[in-house]
């Protein structure tokens, strides 16, 4: 169980310290049960209120360590290669509801390179994969910013450098391609 002043990752809301651990009856009476009440580090004044019980919705941010690591293996982080929209959007979301750093780096590393083949292709990028960009990122680069201490833009940058040779291969088989 986590303690008040922990800081811990929500499945949706990202970083978030918890406040307070208490009962309360959500549901009705005599449906008391133990809550966190969690602040998102980055949406200040939202206030969340989970189940303690819900161990899949939270859990341990990553350390320093872990972020350097998976930093280093962003070259090395298969990608989902789907052409299908619908489908490349399912295989997206079954990676994001891993809840797990390695997973969302999946996701944007696959959107990223596919966007780019697109753009390179002269193509505009698919608003599906947007939406799914939006979030997967924000969860991955929260983490990563807390836990290298450092802000979230910094982070995005030597994660999207990590994969320059990617995107250049990809933007000249494209351009050859033509």
């Amino acid at each position: 169980m986590y303690e008040i002043g922990d800081y811990i990752m929500h499945e949706s809301s990202g970083v978030c310290k918890v406040t307070d651990i208490s009962e309360k009856a959500l549901s009705g009476t005599g449906s008391e049960k133990l809550y966190y009440s969690l602040e998102p580090v980055f949406d200040k004044g939202a206030q969340i209120i989970t189940p303690v019980e819900s161990a899949r919705r939270i859990r341990d941010i990553s350390t320093k360590a872990e972020i350097k690591e998976l930093l280093d293996e962003v070259p090395t982080i298969s990608i989902i290669k789907e052409e299908n929209n619908r489908a490349r959007t399912e295989k997206f979301k079954e990676q994001m509801s891993l809840f797990e750093p390695v997973s969302l780096a999946s996701v944007v590393k696959s959107i990223y390179l596919h966007q780019q083949m697109r753009l390179a292709a002269g193509k505009k990028a698919m608003s599906s994969d947007e939406r799914v960009m939006e979030v997967a990122e924000r969860r991955l680069f929260e983490e990563m910013a807390f836990a290298l201490d450092t802000d979230i833009d910094d982070v995005k940058t030597t994660f999207f450098l990590r994969l320059k040779s990617e995107r250049d291969e990809i933007v000249s088989s494209v351009g050859s391609a033509s």
